[in-house]
């Protein structure tokens, strides 16, 4: 698929067109088929039905290719879009009108002619510390076993705690905490905002500091994703973009784009609103966390993009590039880098 350089609409384009006919047919959301993927397609449903009640509107679950090859690949981390792929060839097909995502599962890059029309308002970005044995990380001993297949969390937890085992954990989120409930792992690492989308907020013992992991650029957020040209469904999916939401997973976005982000590559990125400016903080580490590179960059709002691409910049002149050279290579105990602090 050959992929389009823009990641989010420009609404004012819309706003020109006066008129636009009424749906008649039925609008279908492409969605996975695990139970929190269609928790959050439901939450678009009742989203666009709160504003256009008479709109029908069906979920169509798809079967993505993850869901196939899980049970082959136990390291299954080579790329995002082994998640989102089938969905937008649904959208594509034109079987499907939009598509819901988890925002950190999409890749920077979006096939041609498909588009990230809409940021619904992002729930809490942070991991979660969950255990039957210890109540918080810090609390951890030698020799704990923790259960994460994310580099990202692999690179930022050995790093903080160096005695310490990793342990790659497969399968959806209830799976993973049977897993754990076995005794299988001493604790396990998720996100947040998908424990309390399925209503398994109670299982968290701990909300993990920014100091010791820093989220997935786009955790936390729910995205829609359209045709370019589909200007009914970009119209309708306007009303319900959440603005600044946007605005904070476009510098992140940005931000891993820059450093050609796959999810192989131990990435974090995490923006907030403070005194309307954007400040955003990024981290690239060695994948035995060894190194971790760590830099801010404070700017305009509307400089999203930009405070991306100069945060990315800072850190691979830091040292990240010698990360990523030595990430390529599969030789990351060979780094040699001096760093020097970011401001």
């Amino acid at each position: 698929m050959k992929y389009n350089k823009n990641k989010f609409f420009n609404f004012k384009k819309i706003d020109k067109i006066k008129q636009i006919k009424m749906f008649k047919k039925k609008i279908k959301i492409a969605t996975r088929n695990s139970p929190l993927a269609i928790i959050q397609a439901e939450y678009v449903r009742k989203k666009i039905q709160h504003i256009y009640p008479k709109i029908n509107i069906e979920l169509l679950p798809v079967i993505t290719k993850s869901n196939e090859i899980s049970k082959k690949i136990l390291n299954n981390q080579l790329n995002k879009e082994i998640f989102v792929k089938n969905l937008e060839i649904a959208l594509l097909k034109k079987d499907a009108d939009l598509a819901v995502h988890s925002v950190k599962d999409l890749s920077t890059k979006l096939p041609d002619g498909l588009i990230l029309t809409a940021i619904c308002k992002r729930d809490n970005p942070l991991d979660a510390f969950i255990s039957n044995n210890y109540k918080t990380i810090e609390s951890l001993i030698e020799g704990s076993i923790i259960g994460t297949s994310s580099p990202r969390r692999k690179s930022q937890l050995l790093n903080y705690k160096k005695n310490i085992f990793i342990k790659p954990i497969r399968g959806n989120i209830e799976t993973r905490l049977k897993l754990l409930d076995l005794g299988k792992y001493d604790a396990i690492i998720l996100a947040v905002a998908g424990l309390k989308r399925l209503g398994l907020k109670n299982r968290i013992n701990q909300i993990i500091s920014t100091n010791i992991s820093l989220p997935s650029g786009g955790q936390g957020a729910i995205g829609i994703e359209c045709l370019i040209n589909n200007y009914k469904i970009i119209s309708l999916l306007k009303k319900i973009n959440h603005k600044d939401s946007e605005i904070l997973i476009k510098a992140e976005r940005s931000f891993n784009k820059e450093l050609n982000s796959g999810c192989q590559l131990p990435i974090g990125s995490y923006a907030k609103l403070k005194n309307n400016k954007i400040c955003l903080k990024g981290i690239i580490g060695s994948i035995n966390g060894t190194y971790l590179i760590k830099g801010k960059q404070i700017g305009n709002k509307q400089q999203a993009n930009i405070i991306g691409k100069k945060l990315a910049k800072k850190i691979i002149k830091n040292g990240g590039k010698k990360i990523i050279k030595s990430f390529i290579k599969k030789k990351y105990d060979n780094i040699n880098i001096k760093t020097t602090p970011i401001r």
